[in-house]
């Protein structure tokens, strides 16, 4: 079973068309290319004065997003595109030649679609995860994994790595982790929009997410004079920014935000402010990519509780519903069974006995005194016993309801049952407007339900039946003098 969604749905954004033919796949490698060879150019010249060598951390999470979106037919050439544009993006730095460059390019996408195939094969397919299990081997695949396997083919054909030296991995592979972390969930979410995601109100978001961008860019600032303060409190600024957005927008708003922070930490970084400017430069600026790395890390945690929780709502609600549908379709049922059994007693039981009247009526002119007596009493309980069909007949469906409208209906079926009780009931019924025939009948059966109920249980004298309605909404009670329910019955799991 899979324990991912399926993420093969409608296309995205970009490429409308499902590749099948050459020309679409060339498109499609032209456009990667394209993409990758902007994207890392640009990567390579703003990380270039800080990290030494520069790493991939761009084009290599857009490109999982790409694959895990997209039928496996469409794999080569998005692969051949990312290719073309890492190896273009590597000559234009001119620190290698296009050996080495087509090697290192060859190393950047091959362990995301590694990774896209082993999921596809093991039968994970989508995006978000849905159990703590299979995002902890996600997190550990795009977090450690998957990174490590490009900064290691790197250094086999980059000299500028020195494997001697310690923690020479580290700086790049948290570049390449929070690279992973943050672009995966912004990239997924543009490919594929969440129809669920509430797209209103855009003036009052922007609003909020930059009141609540402005405090960790002013607690870091150098104008805030608060570089002393503990850096664990000073990265405290960015939480309800990231909080907000994560509740807000899910995962990939939660990563922008914190994608934001980051850009801004990092630039404060190198001028000697921000959260961790007690450091030194490269050991603050490291304390940056951790932190960007853990605070990612719990929010794709938060956001699978919350993406749990939403299902669990959702398949509650679907539960609700069909449970409602059954009720219904079950109460359709019910009152044509009550139909059919009613116009069964009806038309045939009490014809029958109609008929056995009559000739009772017959019998008695034939016999003699001392036995037409006997013949009159049976004909006299037969009556009753018809009296009482009919009775239950209409209590089964009730005709007027049908010919004469809720109000009279309720009003003959008040005085009915106080005939045929000691129970003396006042019934203020308005005529309703606008009711459809399913409506009556439901307000039909509460009223008669109810008053069973209190002649069998509340041992009330009186009861009281009012139906009061403007426009189309009404309001029923049903009030007797009776005992009423026990103190701990009235309000149960109160003490």
């Amino acid at each position: 079973m899979s324990e991912f969604e399926p993420v093969i749905r409608a296309p995205g954004p970009l490429g409308r068309r499902m590749p099948g033919s050459w020309r679409d796949n060339l498109a499609q490698a032209a456009f990667v290319a394209l993409v990758c060879f902007a994207l890392e150019s640009v990567a390579t010249w703003l990380w270039a004065r800080t990290l030494e060598p520069p790493a991939f951390c761009v084009a290599s999470p857009l490109l999982l997003a790409w694959w895990l979106t997209r039928p496996a037919r469409a794999w080569l050439a998005v692969l051949l595109g990312a290719i073309t544009g890492l190896w273009l993006a590597l000559l234009g730095a001119g620190a290698f030649s296009a050996g080495t460059a087509l090697l290192l390019a060859l190393g950047a996408p091959l362990p995301p679609l590694a990774l896209t195939w082993l999921a596809r094969w093991r039968g994970v397919r989508g995006w978000p995860p849905t159990r703590f299990g299979a995002a902890a081997v996600l997190l550990l695949a795009i977090g450690v994994v998957v990174p490590l396997l490009q900064l290691l083919w790197a250094a086999l054909w980059d000299p500028r790595f020195d494997l001697a030296q310690r923690g020479a991995f580290l700086e790049p592979l948290l570049t390449q982790t929070a690279g992973y972390l943050l672009l995966l969930p912004i990239a997924l979410a543009w490919l594929q929009p969440e129809p669920r995601v509430h797209r209103g109100h855009v003036a009052r978001d922007f609003g909020v997410a930059l009141a609540l961008g402005l405090l960790p860019l002013w607690a870091w600032s150098p104008v805030a004079d608060v570089g002393h303060w503990p850096s664990a409190l000073l990265t405290l600024f960015a939480t309800p920014l990231l909080l907000w957005t994560l509740l807000r927008f899910g995962i990939a708003g939660a990563c922008v935000a914190l994608l934001g922070c980051g850009v801004a930490g990092v630039a404060y970084t190198l001028r000697g402010a921000g959260p961790f400017a007690a450091l030194p430069d490269a050991a603050a600026l490291l304390a940056m990519q951790a932190w960007l790395c853990a605070i990612a890390c719990a929010s794709w945690l938060i956001a699978l509780m919350l993406e749990q929780q939403r299902r669990a709502a959702q398949q509650l609600r679907d539960a609700y519903g069909q449970l409602s549908s059954l009720t219904g379709r079950i109460l359709v049922v019910q009152e044509q069974e009550r139909t059919r059994i009613a116009r069964d007693l009806h038309d045939d039981i009490n014809q029958s006995l109609a008929a056995l009247s009559i000739r009772l009526s017959y019998l008695k002119r034939q016999v003699g005194a001392a036995q037409r007596e006997a013949v009159a009493e049976l004909q006299q309980d037969l009556l009753k016993v018809s009296n009482d069909i009919r009775n239950i007949s209409h209590g089964l469906h009730p005709a007027m309801l049908r010919f004469t409208g809720l109000a009279s209906a309720l009003s003959g079926f008040c005085q009915g049952h106080a005939q045929r009780s000691t129970l003396h009931i006042h019934c203020n019924v308005q005529p309703p407007d606008g009711l459809s025939e399913a409506d009556e009948l439901s307000l039909f059966r509460i009223v008669q339900e109810a008053l069973n109920n209190v002649e069998k249980h509340a041992h009330a004298r009186e009861a009281w039946v009012e139906l009061n309605c403007v426009h189309d909404q009404c309001v029923l009670s049903v009030l007797d003098d009776g005992i009423g329910l026990p103190a701990r019955a009235s309000a149960p799991g109160w003490d």
